[in-house]
């Protein structure tokens, strides 16, 4: 321990200006070596140089290492190098790894204590409801994958983000860090719409459904609307992880002093709806209806105001993407659902095919209502005989449920999905609460905490038309907002005590005065906001 504790301070000392130019020095020349040499060696190499300044920044810096990891997360580097670059997993996987340094820098050098979030308990008792499932289950093998995946990308992320984000500026970075991903996948989209290059991924990192809804014919047939689909590779799943940032870009526009970072977090939110808008998805246009009226029940927005918004919103959507208001048209035909209409007023296809399944997943979670059918037995075994029972759309492969509710509840029963929202709703009352505490006392903090507040919202409102997958996203979400509840509870308890050293004083100073009368100490005590 004495050993790691002096390399550090030793590497700590290099500064960071030298270490920026070390950094640049050997990205420098990685890029170089990488132009002469295009062969696989050289890549090899060019990625060796880049990993070894990246870790030498590290060292120096170990807060780079969460920026990084946030980073390469958000943007789902690991898949698309193994999905398109035929880069192994395994190393890819492996980049979590360099959360280790920050984790030994606060443990071992600053001799901290680890951190153990409040959803991580919660999160235990979720996975231990889905052992207890997959036990009583028909087939034990289909929810080994899923345990699997809550264990790695819920119960390990969450652990290892939570004691690399102990301060507020680191949470501020982390925020910057997220916008920064979401921008460039924004920008990237809309590029990619502006010069109609459907046909052209960039490298994996702008996927697009070509084959995606109808909005004419021609002599060929029917004319379909490509539909972006980012670094993710599905539609509605990237305007989900993009919509839940934009209440964090939102809030920094609103929450930083500096012009320049003001202009820059509305630009990133710009960029963030323009891609939400661009992937054609619905049930993201639905949350992000939601997320206005919470935004106006909170008074951050005044209705006015909301309504002027919604009007330019329309018509920049009918200028700038007209198809846009064909897919929008779609959700009328919902009331038809349950009627004989047919032709134009027929019910979407997607729609009677969604409901079809969630209604399935529902039938399925009544007939198991306590423990479920297993995690992810629903869709291996049950999703087709209990949807085609309902003689409304014949489903000729086994489909997923469209709500992460229903899917859980179908899986793992009324005592999984308690143990999946209570996981939720004590982050959701602890933001809350923090958030008034700090509503009067220093808004720049409860603006943060409220960014969270509403990003969670936005991803459990998308989450009523999308079951859970590409868990990472949802887990680091929820990790980020209890590691905002862990700082500010840290804080929080930093003011009051010296709210009461400040009273100690001042009744000390009134009880030492001479004389027979008792002056009463001239402070006030603040208390939080709402309770005044």
């Amino acid at each position: 321990m004495a050993f790691l504790r002096r390399g550090f301070e030793n590497i700590s000392q290099i500064g960071p200006r030298k270490s920026l130019v070390i950094l640049i020095f050997a990205c420098a020349s990685a890029s170089i070596l990488g132009f002469f040499m295009p062969s696989v060696q050289g890549w090899l190499l060019l990625g060796a140089l880049i990993a070894f300044s990246l870790l030498l920044l590290t060292l120096i810096w170990p807060e780079a290492a969460t920026l990084f990891f946030i980073f390469i997360t958000y943007i789902n580097l690991v898949a698309v190098l193994s999905r398109h670059h035929d880069v192994p997993v395994i190393l890819g996987a492996g980049t979590s790894v360099i959360l280790v340094i920050p984790i030994v820098s606060y443990v071992v050098v600053q001799r901290k204590p680890l951190v153990f979030p409040l959803m991580l308990p919660l999160m235990i008792i979720y996975l231990l409801t889905m052992i207890i499932s997959t036990l009583l289950s028909e087939h034990l093998s289909v929810s080994i994958a899923y345990i699997s995946t809550v264990s790695l990308e819920g119960v390990a992320l969450c652990l290892l983000v939570s004691n690399v984000i102990r301060t507020s500026a680191t949470l501020r970075r982390v925020t910057w860090f997220l916008l920064l991903a979401g921008s460039l996948m924004g920008a990237l989209s809309i590029y990619q719409e502006l010069t109609h290059s459907y046909r052209n991924d960039f490298g994996g990192f702008a996927q697009v459904d070509t084959a995606a809804f109808k909005v004419g014919e021609d002599l060929y047939g029917k004319v379909l609307r490509p539909r972006l689909a980012g670094p993710i590779g599905e539609k509605n799943r990237y305007a989900q992880v993009m919509l839940v940032l934009f209440p964090l870009a939102l809030f920094r526009f609103w929450g930083e002093k500096s012009r320049r970072l003001r202009i820059l977090a509305a630009g990133s939110a710009v960029l963030i709806l323009g891609a939400t808008i661009l992937t054609f998805s619905r049930g993201a246009l639905v949350a992000l209806f939601v997320l206005m009226v919470v935004m106006i029940v909170l008074r951050y927005i005044r209705l006015h105001q909301a309504i002027l918004v919604s009007l330019i919103f329309v018509v920049l959507i009918v200028v700038v993407a007209p198809d846009y208001v064909i897919r929008v048209d779609s959700l009328r035909r919902v009331q038809s659902l349950f009627s004989d209409d047919t032709g134009e007023s027929a019910p979407d296809g997607a729609i009677v095919g969604r409901l079809t399944e969630n209604l399935a997943a529902l039938n399925t979670f009544l007939d198991h209502p306590v423990w479920g059918v297993g995690p992810g037995q629903y869709f291996k075994d049950y999703s087709m005989k209990y949807a085609n029972a309902l003689n409304m759309r014949l489903l000729a492969k086994n489909r997923r449920a469209h709500s992460l509710y229903l899917e859980i509840a179908a899986d793992t029963g009324l005592i999984g999905l308690s143990a999946f929202m209570a996981i939720v709703v004590v982050t959701m009352v602890q933001l809350w609460r923090l958030r008034r505490y700090w509503l009067y006392r220093r808004p720049d903090s409860a603006n943060m905490l409220t960014a969270f507040f509403l990003s969670v919202v936005a991803y459990l409102a998308s989450g009523v038309f999308l079951h859970l997958s590409y868990q990472r996203y949802y887990w680091l979400l929820l990790t980020l907002a209890n590691s905002a509840i862990y700082v500010y509870q840290r804080e929080t308890m930093a003011a009051e005590s010296l709210d009461r050293l400040t009273v100690e004083k001042s009744e000390t100073r009134s009880t030492s005065l001479p004389g027979d009368r008792l002056l009463l100490p001239s402070y006030r005590v603040n208390t939080p906001a709402g309770q005044e």
